[in-house]
């Protein structure tokens, strides 16, 4: 249905006919930021919250749009508004973008280290990242630290075997565990030196010491 969908707007021979430069395009960004993710995962946890929750939301709105609509500013418009609206919801509200965070990254990884055709093997993988997620909200260090790392070491391995045409998931999980194991071993090393909350901490000491010179 969606190839149809995609020759009646007239995007399919575009994309057959540029499909190697589009593949690099995707996999040069899959690979900077899953090794940003293995490497800042939990340093810039926000951040990937937000960029992970556009991911999802636009291609959900592009899928369903291209599902139900036949206008090309229709499915455009339905990409953008769900791209902006899992943006801010996992932006704003902290357990959502936990979920998005954890689920998106892992369902990600799985799909590049394994992709298959069947349905329920989908469904499989998001269960996994909305479990994992799940779990973050009472291990949210340990949960983001390792998954982020873990899950972009395999990322970025699979990516940078693609792009020199190597297909191996044997090589990339040996890998992208190395990758990983640095990954964990640099993201506590920043954790240590900026425990989470610190910032928050030396802030109320700021804003009491202001109050007392005050008086």
């Amino acid at each position: 249905m969606l190839k149809e969908k995609l020759i009646y707007l007239g995007y399919w021979d575009k994309i057959q006919n540029h499909l190697s430069t589009i593949l690099m395009i995707i996999l040069l960004g899959v690979l900077f930021f899953a090794l940003m993710n293995c490497f800042l995962g939990h340093q810039l946890m926000r951040l990937w919250m937000t960029v992970i929750g556009l991911a999802i939301g636009g291609a959900f709105g592009g899928y369903m749009g291209l599902r139900h609509f036949y206008d090309k500013n229709a499915i455009f418009l339905s990409a953008t508004v769900c791209a902006f609206a899992v943006a801010m919801a996992a932006a704003l509200v902290y357990r959502v973008g936990l979920v998005v965070l954890c689920g998106g990254v892992v369902f990600a990884t799985m799909e590049l280290l394994f992709p298959v055709a069947s349905m329920s093997v989908h469904m499989g993988f998001v269960a996994l990242g909305i479990v994992v997620g799940i779990a973050s909200f009472e291990h949210e260090t340990i949960v983001v630290t390792w998954v982020t790392a873990i899950c972009g070491g395999l990322a970025a391995a699979k990516a940078g075997l693609l792009l020199v045409k190597f297909q191996s998931t044997i090589a990339a999980v040996i890998i992208g565990a190395l990758f990983a194991a640095l990954g964990v071993k640099y993201q506590y090393s920043q954790i240590r030196k900026h425990p989470p909350g610190s910032r928050k901490r030396g802030r109320k000491k700021v804003e009491v010491r202001h109050g007392r010179d005050s008086k």
